[in-house]
């Protein structure tokens, strides 16, 4: 009788060991995800003293939607203007997004259609003009670097662009 009990409590020992174990290891294999992050272009002016630079200062505005703060270590961005692609910014300085809030960051434009930019002028004076962003914003998730896409289309005023 005294071999059956001490069998018992080895085996439950053991089963508590076992669920012990197999928690401690499922809860190191989760990996959080980030959701939603949204961009929109709030504005966009002369990096310059006139229009016909080759760059200008654009103004990003990001909505953190994630219940967590999030910093990205880099932001890439590509914007089209009337569904027509006229430069991209790449921006090296941090983003600290705080949860549930939103942000701005200004990031130097190189067009790479300036041509376009002329044709622009004269549509951008008499009012606005679409865009589409599309943006890559990166940050570190230990020892790997994770990517999330962002995509925002609008319309904005070019007029302080072409003053």
């Amino acid at each position: 009788m005294q071999a059956l009990y001490v069998g018992m409590t080895s085996l439950r020992l053991l089963s508590v060991f076992a669920v012990f174990c197999g928690l401690f290891t499922s809860g190191c294999q989760t990996r959080y995800s980030i959701g939603e992050i949204s961009v929109a272009v709030v504005d966009l002016r002369p990096a310059g003293s006139s229009m016909m630079e080759s760059r200008a200062v654009m103004t990003v505005r990001y909505f953190n939607e994630n219940v967590v703060p999030i910093a990205f270590t880099s932001t890439a961005h590509k914007l089209y203007l009337n569904g027509t692609f006229v430069g991209k910014a790449v921006s090296n300085d941090a983003v600290g997004l705080p949860p549930a809030s939103t942000i701005t960051q200004e990031v130097v434009v190189f067009f790479e259609n300036t041509q376009l930019l002329n044709q622009l002028a004269k549509v951008g004076r008499s009012g606005s003009v679409t865009y589409k962003l599309v943006s890559t914003l990166t940050y570190q998730k230990g020892d790997e670097t994770e990517r999330v896409p962002a995509e925002a289309t609008g319309t904005i005023d070019l007029s302080s662009l072409l003053r």
